[in-house]
């Protein structure tokens, strides 16, 4: 048995189960061991970036959403990176975001109708993307983050939005984390981290008929 065996069995003893949430199926039976940033004074990164380890042979990729089977919180798996003893996979290294958010939706345009009221034309909305996973985070008002490592950059003013690369939102879609508030995706950063999608937004004035 190989040390990545040894390890994973480690895990399973005394790590945390989670499931991997996906729209093919979920997977479940693997477990993680996870630590709570050490960056003390900043409280924003200590309460949502965890380290992280997976066995070496996780299902888990980049861009996935983990829900921990104990208390169903839900992260956004930021970074994975293989760890090697002597040419020979032990375990991923990993860094997860605490999603804040878990049933967010993305809209998007799909032409103008007539409001009976006003006699106006107005956009009418489609839903692309329902009950979305994300970390969404407010400007820290210039306060910027200084981390040890480059495991997360907030920006200084408007919201960011991190998600699963997978979701295929774009410029100008509306965001609505929760019932009844919205924003406008701005910009899309694609190249930040692996598989993950960084939104900026910003409160919206287009008239609505969602």
């Amino acid at each position: 048995m190989s040390l990545g065996d040894d390890l994973k069995e480690v895990f399973s003893d005394v790590g945390t189960a989670f499931t991997i949430l996906r729209d093919a199926g979920n997977i479940s039976g693997e477990y993680l061991i996870y630590e709570i940033n050490r960056q003390v004074t900043k409280p924003f990164v200590r309460e949502f970036f965890y380290e992280s380890e997976f066995a070496y042979d996780t299902e888990a990729v980049p861009g996935d959403v983990i829900e921990f089977d104990a208390d169903s919180r839900r992260f956004l798996i930021a970074n994975l990176t293989d760890s090697h003893f002597e040419d020979g996979p032990i375990e991923k290294e990993g860094v997860l975001y605490k999603c804040n958010i878990s049933s967010g939706r993305l809209w998007r345009a799909s032409g103008e109708d007539w409001d009976d009221t006003s006699y106006r034309k107005i956009e009418d909305f489609q839903i692309i993307h329902d009950n979305v996973n994300a970390l969404m985070t407010e400007g820290l008002y210039g306060h910027e983050l200084e981390e040890d490592e480059e495991i997360g950059q907030i920006t200084r003013e408007g919201h960011e939005v991190y998600l699963s690369g997978d979701l295929l939102p774009q410029a100008l879609d509306i965001w609505e984390p929760t019932s009844g508030e919205f924003y406008e995706v701005r910009t899309i950063k694609t190249r930040r981290y692996e598989n993950i999608k960084v939104l900026e937004v910003s409160e919206q004035t287009r008239i609505r008929t969602v």
